[in-house]
C-alpha cells in the first residue's frame, strides 16, 4: 500500500499531459489572429449579403498595414475585407485608426450622392422662388455623385472591436483593375498621362466636398461617425475649428511617434518653423476633402481592355477605377496632398478642367507647400524606425535628404515670401512707438498758451516742482 501511495505520488508528471490540453486552444487562438475565420465569415456575411453565400476567399498581396482578402460570392461577385493589422506590428498615432477612418469617410462620400437625389427631389416639390438656384446646386450635386459612384466602394460593414473577427475589420465592395505599381511598366506615355489626368479630376472631385462640420482634420475626426448617436448624448468630436491647428495635430503627432522611438530629428527648428509661419494655414477656411496618397501608385487602381493586354493599348482604353484604401482622409486644404508637391502635366490638366480655382490664399500657397513637404519627410523618416525593412536605411536617407532641403527653404521664407510677418509684427512695433512719442511729449516744451499740469513748472525742457521760483537775469538762472 506504501508502496502504491508512493507510485502516487508521481502525479505531478500528469501536469504536462494538462499543459498539453491547454496548448490546442491557444494555438487555434494564435490561428484565428493570423489566418482567416471562415465559419464566423459566413454568418457575417449572411447578415450583410443574405441573397448570397460565401464561395471561396483569396489573400491579396498589399503593400499597407491592413490585410486584404477577396471574398468570392455565390452569384459571382465579389467584396474586399480589410482586417487590422496585427498587434505585433508597431503603428504611428496616425495609423491606428486607417480602418474606422475608411469606413466614415466612405459612408461620407456615400451621403453625398444621397444628398444630390435629395436635391432633385426638393425641386419636384416646387420651390419657385430659389428654382435657379436650387437646379444649380442639383446639376453641381449630380456631377459629383456620378464621378464618385464608380470610384469610391460601397461601404458593407464596419466593426470597431475584434470580438467576431479577432480584429477590427471593414468589408466594403470590390474594386475592379489593378494597382498601378503592377502595369505601369506596360503603359506608353499617353496612357499614364491619361492616368495621371483622371487622377487630378478625381482630386478636384472629392476636393469640391467639405466638412458638414465645418471641422478641420482626419476624416475620423472631422465627420460623424455611422450608427453614431447625435444630440447632447454623442460623443465630442475631435476635430479642429481651424487649419492651422488641424495641420499642428497631425505635425506633432509624427513628432511625438518620433520622439517615443528616440528618432535624431531637429524637432526645435521644425516646431519653431511652423509657430513662425502657422499664421499662413489660417487664409485656408474651408475644410476640403483631400487623399495624402492619392497618386500613391501603389493605391491608385486601373483597369485596361483585356483584349489587347499584350499590345500598346490607347489611352481611351485605360481608365481609374478608384483607389485600394481611402484611409489617408484629410479635411483642410488640399495641397496637403502629395500629388501637389511636383504634380505631373496630366495631373494638373485634370485638376484645372473642373472649373474655378477653390485653392485658398494661392499667393502665399508655396509656403504652405513648404509645411506640407516638412511633414511628409518626417513621416518617411520616423517609419522607417517603426517597420524597419532591408532597405529601410536607403528609404531613411532619401527623407532625411528631402527634411534638410526643405527645412533650408523654410529659413528663407521671410526673405523670398513677401513682408507680410514684417508688417505682422511691426504693426505692435508702431503701437508702442506712438505710445512712446505721446509719453516723451509730456517732457518737452510745449508751446505758449498751453495750460501746463498742476503742481509742475517745465521750462527748457526740465520739470521742477513748483515749491521753486526762478527768475530770469542777465547772467542766467537765480532762485
Amino acid at each position: 500500500m506504501a508502496d502504491n501511495r508512493g507510485g502516487g505520488s508521481r502525479s505531478p508528471r500528469k501536469v504536462p499531459a494538462a499543459t498539453k490540453k491547454v496548448g490546442p486552444p491557444r494555438q487555434r487562438m494564435s490561428s484565428l489572429m493570423y489566418s482567416l475565420p471562415v465559419r464566423r465569415l459566413k454568418d457575417i456575411l449572411s447578415h450583410v449579403l443574405p441573397d448570397v453565400t460565401l464561395s471561396s476567399t483569396e489573400e491579396l498581396k498589399s503593400s499597407g498595414l491592413a490585410r486584404l482578402f477577396t471574398l468570392k460570392m455565390s452569384d459571382g461577385e465579389k467584396v474586399l475585407l480589410s482586417v487590422a493589422p496585427s498587434l505585433s506590428i508597431r503603428l504611428l498615432r496616425q495609423e491606428s485608426t486607417i480602418l474606422s477612418t475608411e469606413a466614415v469617410l466612405l459612408n461620407f462620400l456615400a451621403e453625398s450622392d444621397l444628398d444630390g437625389k435629395s436635391g432633385k427631389e426638393k425641386v419636384e416639390e416646387g420651390e419657385d422662388e430659389e428654382e435657379d438656384e436650387s437646379s444649380k446646386a442639383k446639376d453641381d450635386s449630380q456631377k459629383v455623385s456620378r464621378a464618385l459612384l464608380g470610384l469610391a466602394p460601397k461601404l458593407l460593414k464596419h466593426a470597431k472591436d475584434s470580438r467576431e473577427l479577432a480584429y477590427p475589420y471593414t468589408i466594403v465592395s470590390s474594386t475592379p483593375g489593378e494597382p498601378l505599381t503592377k502595369l505601369a511598366p506596360f503603359l506608353s506615355v499617353p496612357e499614364r498621362h491619361d492616368i495621371d489626368k483622371q487622377v487630378g479630376a478625381l482630386a478636384r472631385t472629392l476636393a469640391n466636398l467639405t466638412s458638414p462640420m465645418k471641422l478641420f482634420g482626419m476624416a475620423n475626426k472631422a465627420l460623424p461617425f455611422p450608427c453614431q448617436p447625435s444630440g447632447p448624448s454623442a460623443p465630442p468630436k475631435l476635430g479642429c475649428k481651424t487649419w492651422a491647428e488641424g495641420f499642428n495635430t497631425l505635425l506633432e503627432s509624427i513628432l511625438r511617434d518620433g520622439e517615443d522611438m528616440a528618432v535624431l530629428l531637429p524637432y526645435e527648428v521644425i516646431r519653431s518653423h511652423f509657430a513662425r509661419l502657422s499664421w499662413r494655414l489660417d487664409a485656408v477656411t474651408t475644410p476640403r476633402l483631400a487623399i495624402l496618397d492619392i497618386n500613391d501608385p501603389k493605391n491608385v487602381m486601373i483597369e485596361r481592355d483585356p483584349d489587347d493586354e499584350e499590345t500598346m493599348l490607347p489611352s481611351e482604353h485605360i481608365r481609374l477605377t478608384g483607389l485600394r484604401n481611402w484611409s489617408q482622409g484629410v479635411f483642410g486644404d488640399p495641397l496637403i496632398a502629395s500629388c501637389f508637391d511636383e504634380p505631373t502635366e496630366g495631373f494638373q490638366e485634370g485638376w484645372d478642367a473642373a472649373g474655378e480655382e477653390i485653392i485658398e490664399d494661392g499667393e502665399h500657397s508655396e509656403t504652405r507647400k513648404l509645411l506640407y513637404r516638412c511633414y511628409r519627410a518626417i513621416v518617411e523618416v520616423v517609419t522607417e524606425y517603426y517597420r524597419p525593412k532591408g532597405d529601410s536605411s536607403r528609404r531613411e536617407l532619401g527623407g532625411r535628404r528631402k527634411l534638410t532641403q526643405v527645412l533650408a527653404q523654410l529659413e528663407k521664407v521671410d526673405v523670398v515670401d513677401g513682408d507680410a510677418p514684417k508688417r505682422v509684427r511691426s504693426s505692435s512695433t508702431d503701437g508702442e512707438s506712438s505710445k512712446r512719442v505721446k509719453t516723451e511729449s509730456k517732457g518737452k516744451t510745449e508751446p505758449t498758451g498751453r495750460t501746463e499740469p498742476r503742481g509742475t513748472t517745465e521750462l527748457k525742457g526740465k520739470t521742477e516742482p513748483k515749491g521753486r521760483r526762478y527768475q530770469k537775469t542777465n547772467d542766467g538762472m537765480t532762485e
